[in-house]
């Protein structure tokens, strides 16, 4: 028992002098912890908005892909109904007769050149109208409708027009096809869009086809043509 005793002292000093001996935790550990730990859940936090973010965007983008689906399944519709002969179209009206942008009375005149009759030589394509020009203001003044036309104009001056008619409430732009030669006539007006394919031979040779119309509602907003070119 004595043995036993003796041997438990032992022991417990043993341990005493351990604990005594161990090198206490550096300075300032506990604050560089809670440090880390803020730092974490600050990370932890911008993390989790991102990903909400994240979600956001995915809706949004999934929303858009639906309505591109729905525009181009109304557009593959109008298509199936209508044969190649039926979607053509001629848009030149007698009742306006030809005008030359920049003439006077003619101001509003947007040109852009392109070689659409694949000759070697580019063209010019013209959209005018008689919006009159505010000098105060720097600006056209618009009514409620105009006549306008879009013409190919060779180097020689020879002109072929593409459209020539009265425009209600709306606007007509024009864009090249990329994928080919030809231009698309952009006809906004508050119910939505028609667009317009024009291809050019030559001089007095074109075709116009209807190759899209899109509705849109009155809250809607225009993107900005040269977006597309």
């Amino acid at each position: 028992m004595r043995r036993a005793s003796v041997a438990t002292l032992l022991a417990a000093t043993a341990a005493v002098f351990v604990a005594c001996t161990s090198p206490p935790p550096p300075p300032g550990t506990s604050m560089e912890v809670e440090e880390l730990s803020a730092q974490v859940a600050e990370l932890t936090a911008v993390n989790q908005r991102l990903e909400a973010e994240n979600r956001e965007l995915e809706a949004r983008v999934a929303e858009l892909d639906a309505k591109v689906k729905e525009l181009e399944f109304r557009n593959q519709n109008l298509a199936d109904r209508l044969s190649p002969e039926e979607r053509e179209v001629n848009l030149i009206n007698p009742r306006f007769p030809p005008a030359v942008g920049g003439e006077p009375g003619w101001e509003y005149h947007q040109v852009l050149s392109a070689d659409l009759d694949n000759d070697g030589v580019e063209e010019r394509v013209s959209v005018t109208t008689n919006a009159f020009w505010m000098e105060d203001r720097k600006e056209f003044g618009w009514d409620d409708g105009h006549p306008w036309h879009v013409y190919v104009e060779e180097p020689d001056g020879t002109r072929t027009y593409l459209f020539s008619d009265w425009v209600q409430l709306g606007k007509l732009d024009v864009i090249l096809d990329r994928e080919g030669p030809g231009v698309f006539i952009v006809y906004r007006r508050d119910g939505g869009m028609i667009i317009y394919r024009a291809t050019y031979q030559g001089p007095g040779q074109f075709r116009t086809v209807r190759s899209y119309q899109i509705p849109l509602s009155y809250s809607a907003t225009w993107a900005n043509p040269d977006m597309f070119r």
